[in-house]
């Protein structure tokens, strides 16, 4: 998910939507668990989310994932 958010960071995309097939991860960037999370990836993936943007994240099982 990091490196997709950093490709649409840099082609400029100002609204972006996640789908993520990980029902934990999303729950912990919308609850914004990642921001003192020991996990650098994690970090990353808060201060990302952070920036000027409108970003919507949704999980999604992986059944309907295609």
């Amino acid at each position: 998910m990091l490196e997709e958010l950093f490709l649409a960071r840099d082609k400029r995309f100002r609204k972006v939507k996640v789908e993520y097939d990980n029902a934990l991860l999303v729950e912990l960037l919308l609850s914004g668990g990642g921001a003192n999370s020991s996990l650098v990836k994690l970090r990353l993936l808060h201060q990302v989310l952070c920036r000027k943007w409108e970003i919507r994240i949704r999980h999604i099982p992986r059944t309907l994932n295609g």
